[in-house]
């Protein structure tokens, strides 16, 4: 189980520090919405003079979304929008630092919704056949290790069936309504 401090709810906009000082990794995140309302997460790296946001994603409802804390981030901002103008949704949104263990490693065959993070092994190399969005429209993949800091885009803009090849360790972010991926 997560500790109390790897973990975050809130009803309202928030800014939350999850990167500690001395912590270099990427960090996977796991987001849950808040029924019948919009919330936008961001990456952001602050410190004491200084405030730089990076990508962001929004989730809708009570879906959930995995996401990465790059290593050149340290906090993460989540602004709630309300569904109509008189109604601001149901409940709090909560956001969760996932375990190593609790990230699915690349292999065989998988599938997926959403924005979802995978995780690559200690000096793996795989060979990814993606199909993005059932063949329709495009993807996005980026690669997350320490050795890319924000985050590298290893998918091809308007591809929507493609082959990439890439080399652990890190974590992988498919970001799409639908994707598919088979290794070697």
């Amino acid at each position: 189980m997560n500790d109390p401090e790897q973990q975050w709810s809130s009803w309202r906009s928030r800014e939350i520090l999850i990167r500690e000082a001395g912590d270099t990794a990427p960090i996977p995140l796991e987001i849950r919405g808040v029924f019948n309302a919009q919330l936008d997460a961001y990456v952001v790296q602050r410190t004491e003079t200084t405030q730089e946001a990076g990508y962001g994603s929004t989730l809708w409802g009570k879906t959930r979304q995995r996401f990465v804390l790059p290593s050149d981030f340290n906090s993460l901002r989540l602004f709630r929008h309300g569904g109509k103008a008189t109604f601001t949704g149901v409940g709090g949104w909560k956001v969760r630092r996932l375990a190593d263990e609790e990230v699915e490693l690349v292999e065989g065959e998988m599938s997926g919704e959403g924005p979802w993070v995978l995780r690559m092994a200690d000096g793996a190399k795989k060979r990814l056949r993606i199909t993005w969005n059932k063949g329709q429209y495009a993807g996005a993949l980026t690669h997350f290790s320490p050795a890319f800091g924000a985050g590298k885009e290893l998918s091809a803009p308007n591809h929507t069936h493609e082959t990439i090849s890439v080399s652990g360790p890190g974590y992988l972010l498919l970001n799409a309504q639908h994707w598919s991926l088979t290794t070697d």
